[in-house]
């Protein structure tokens, strides 16, 4: 067993042994300040309730943000995903549904599997009625009870809150996007921010009176895609309390013929140096366990997107392919870890990466 990995388990991520208890303190007393060490969350996976939930938790994942499989992204579908997922929650045992911090440090502690619901597409809260009733924001309380916790402003296309990377005029935020920014922060819900345009980006960031995240992207000046941030994006975020997810969308991490972890690992060495160590995370874009598909078939899928794209903002070349083989795993966090702390990040930056830096976020917004 290599350092590295004695490290990581120790630190709590793929063991229960380890896992940190709930401090008490006596009145009068300033409580213990949160650990967030020993985590490992993938802040941005594509999945429903249906995986293996004790091969993720034996490949020591903590938690994910799980976005509803859901499209289109609308109100109708994401009722039928959030009931989907209520039924999961009562009938297995191991899931955790994580609407704060305490429920992430249940999960660890008691060695299952924490849920943190979100959505790719502010779509769900319906077609704008802004001008005449305050619907999208009711909307946006409902999603809140049934435990949705991160609500990303756009996807790929313009919505009623905003414009997308995609879109050539870069409007940024509409008034109701202005409005449910504002709403979010008021209920303690996670602002994401990935898919959006730059305008978008900084306005909402500007705003808002909580860090935002981007919980899964590539940087601008490492591959010149619209789909990744500008290191004026990174920074605004940063100087906030914000975190950004290094994807694991090969595609948009490098242009090279071969992609392996080493591209993942750039991005997030040029996040630590222009922003710090404490505001980059790991956010697949993936299944919670392994893509099944075949590479060449998931391949031609990205490529058929750039053809009916072609010329488009994130299509802007052929994929050559489409994620990182080696965090196609559900123990992809662990070997990140191993790959950081081969690259000279010590424990203490290797654990802030795989998931302390995201669960500090979460608290600050989340409670």
């Amino acid at each position: 067993m290599t350092a590295t990995r004695r490290s990581f388990l120790k630190a709590g991520i793929a063991t229960a042994a380890a896992a940190a208890t709930l401090e008490t303190h006596t009145i009068g007393q300033a409580p213990e300040p949160p650990d967030f060490s020993g985590f490992s969350i993938d802040t941005l996976v594509n999945d429903g309730p249906g995986f293996n939930v004790q091969q993720a938790i034996d490949a020591g994942l903590t938690a994910c943000v799980v976005d509803l499989a859901i499209y289109p992204r609308n109100y109708s579908n994401a009722l039928r995903a959030v009931a989907e997922w209520d039924i999961a929650f009562k009938r297995e045992k191991r899931f955790v549904k994580a609407t704060c911090f305490s429920e992430l440090q249940r999960a660890k502690k008691e060695r299952k599997f924490g849920v943190v619901l979100a959505c790719q597409d502010a779509s769900i809260l319906d077609t704008s009625t802004l001008s005449v009733n305050g619907q999208n924001i009711d909307n946006l309380e409902f999603f809140y009870d049934l435990g949705l916790r991160v609500l990303q402003m756009t996807h790929n296309e313009a919505n009623p809150l905003g414009d997308s990377f995609r879109e050539k005029r870069n409007a940024g935020l509409s008034w109701l996007g202005e409005k449910v920014v504002a709403a979010m922060n008021s209920l303690g819900m996670l602002v994401d921010l990935s898919h959006c345009g730059k305008k978008t980006t900084l306005e909402a960031i500007a705003l808002s009176k909580q860090p935002c995240a981007i919980t899964h992207t590539g940087c601008q000046a490492l591959c010149p895609t619209a789909r990744n941030k500008s290191d004026e994006e990174i920074r605004a975020l940063a100087d906030k309390g914000g975190v950004i997810g290094v994807f694991n969308m090969s595609q948009w991490l490098t242009q090279a013929p071969k992609t392996s972890i080493d591209d993942v690992i750039g991005h997030i060495d040029h996040i630590v140096n222009i922003a710090g160590i404490d505001h980059v995370s790991f956010g697949s874009d993936g299944p919670v366990l392994k893509s099944d598909v075949p590479e060449s078939i998931e391949l031609r899928g990205l490529q058929s997107y750039v053809e009916r794209n072609a010329g488009m903002p994130g299509a802007e070349w052929m994929p050559k392919h489409a994620h990182v083989e080696e965090l196609n795993s559900p123990n992809r966090l662990l070997r990140l870890a191993e790959a950081l702390s081969k690259r000279g990040y010590k424990a203490e930056s290797v654990e802030k990466i795989v998931g302390g830096n995201f669960v500090r976020l979460f608290h600050d917004v989340c409670g």
